[in-house]
């Protein structure tokens, strides 16, 4: 089984996953553009139960809506994931990830009427 690891900018906050991503995607809603910064996030899941956070890590969780909490690195304040209540998977952000090109985004982009019109994602697909 693959292991896939990541974290933060300053290197406090990171993880580790241990089973294949799940629902590499983009979103561009609004919450992920302010939490973010940039006009598209692209995500994968993992199951909570192969997913480990390090001891270490100085994470921190912000509900951004009824169910969703987002979670950042508290020193830093890299964007990392999020978290759904009742959901059995997180949502990490591939940039997370030590090697953002292992997982590539598929066709599914959520909320692609939100994005800046400028804005157009044209997502090259591996070995391709």
């Amino acid at each position: 089984m693959q292991e896939y690891k990541g974290g933060c900018l300053c290197g406090e906050t990171s993880y580790t996953a241990k089973s294949e991503p799940i629902n590499p995607h983009l979103c561009s809603c609004t919450m992920c553009q302010k939490s973010s910064g940039a006009p598209t996030v692209a995500w994968l899941e993992f199951p909570l139960k192969t997913f480990q956070w390090a001891q270490r890590g100085k994470l921190g969780l912000w509900q951004s809506s009824e169910k969703t909490q987002r979670c950042f690195c508290q020193k830093c304040g890299s964007f990392l994931g999020a978290i759904n209540e009742g959901h059995e998977n997180i949502s990490i952000t591939i940039a997370s990830l030590e090697n953002p090109s292992v997982v590539t985004p598929g066709k599914q982009h959520s909320y692609q009427e939100s994005a800046p019109s400028w804005w157009e994602a044209n997502i090259k697909r591996q070995g391709t």
